[in-house]
């Protein structure tokens, strides 16, 4: 799991992150988010598969650090292959948005 702050615009908000790599029996993801304003816009994919293309926001509440479980999911329950790097890019931010990752690994097969 891996809580972000975004307060400018980036090609990937997870590049310094050590999670990013899917483990090798692949993952089922996660991802919410919330922002200051709806104009903000971001995009998720995997090495292999875009997953969002210029999404945006549902809630706006980010000023008060506020991410809802049970309603700000920007992505429901996405597989990813094993070894697949995760990629966040926001192309538009006002003031900030802020984005929880929850990556859960799947045991192998065998």
């Amino acid at each position: 799991m891996s809580y972000l702050r975004v307060s400018a615009v980036t090609a990937d908000a997870l590049a310094t992150d050590k999670f990013r790599t899917i483990p090798p029996g692949g993952a089922i993801v996660n991802v919410f988010g919330s922002s200051v304003t709806k104009s903000d816009a971001f995009g998720f994919s995997t090495t292999d598969k875009e997953i969002v293309v210029g999404g945006s926001f549902f809630n706006i509440e980010s000023s008060a650090d506020v991410i809802d479980t049970d309603r700000d999911q920007l992505v429901f329950n996405e597989p990813v292959r094993g070894g697949s790097e995760l990629f966040l890019p926001v192309s538009a931010v006002t003031t900030e948005c802020q984005f929880l990752v929850v990556i859960t690994p799947l045991q192998p097969r065998g």
